[in-house]
């Protein structure tokens, strides 16, 4: 009988979570940066008010960019992607980048591209739906071409080079309770990456010049990611 995750196979993958804030502090500055951004947020703001809880209905487009900013690509940069992965050891290692984004995400093509040459399977939590798109997008932006660890384009489904383990914990399961990654250390047993700050303080961290903290925050991540690969796998 084939096993869920076997022990053997998170060793030939790429852990990895990404931190992003918006790419200014606030809306006002967006304003003074590009005009034509700043509108299009207003656009999007009225999205997100008919699609947003009750008390975000007379949310202004700041306090949106305050909040949800760092969750649209188009309006928000990364600003730390830490890695982790099992060395020759067998002891499980990160590597973190911060800085300017171009130069984080072509660090990090390179990372992706390594990870391909070893035909690794790339490993984290939601990544299918917010991390990889994410850092795609980004590098478009900035000009790099995606490493084919992440460009997904004709992909076959079977082929997909992902682990999820979002996914995986939901045993198939539609309309399930989203399981956040704290959530999942928690009924796991294993301690949690966000007792000191969780994803919504990155973009206050992140201009108040805490980059240390959204980096020890980010390779926390991936530890406890791992931890919980290492929980599900026999």
């Amino acid at each position: 009988m084939d096993k869920m995750i076997s022990k053997d196979s998170l060793r030939k993958c790429l852990y990895f979570d990404i931190e992003t804030a918006g790419i200014t502090n606030t809306f006002e500055e967006l304003e003074e940066f590009d005009s034509r951004l700043a509108r299009l947020w207003e656009k999007r703001c009225r999205w997100l008010r008919t699609n947003s809880g009750e008390e975000m209905k007379s949310y202004t487009c700041s306090d949106f960019w305050k909040i949800k900013s760092s969750l649209h690509p188009e309006f928000s940069k990364v600003v730390c992607v830490s890695f982790g992965a099992y060395g020759n050891d067998d002891e499980f290692k990160t590597q973190s980048f911060t800085g300017e984004e171009y130069q984080i995400l072509n660090d990090s093509n390179k990372v992706f591209n390594n990870a391909v040459n070893k035909s690794w399977k790339l490993a984290g939590h939601t990544i299918k739906n917010f991390d990889i798109p994410f850092v795609g997008k980004r590098m478009i932006i900035n000009r790099i071409d995606p490493s084919p660890l992440i460009a997904s384009l004709n992909r076959k489904p079977w082929d997909s080079p992902y682990l999820d383990i979002s996914e995986i914990f939901a045993f198939g399961g539609w309309g399930q309770t989203h399981t956040s990654l704290d959530l999942m250390s928690c009924v796991l047993g294993i301690e949690s990456p966000k007792d000191e700050m969780d994803g919504s303080m990155v973009h206050e961290y992140f201009y108040d010049g805490k980059i240390d903290d959204i980096k020890k925050y980010c390779e926390m991540d991936v530890t406890v990611l791992m931890k919980c690969f290492d929980a599900l796998s026999f």
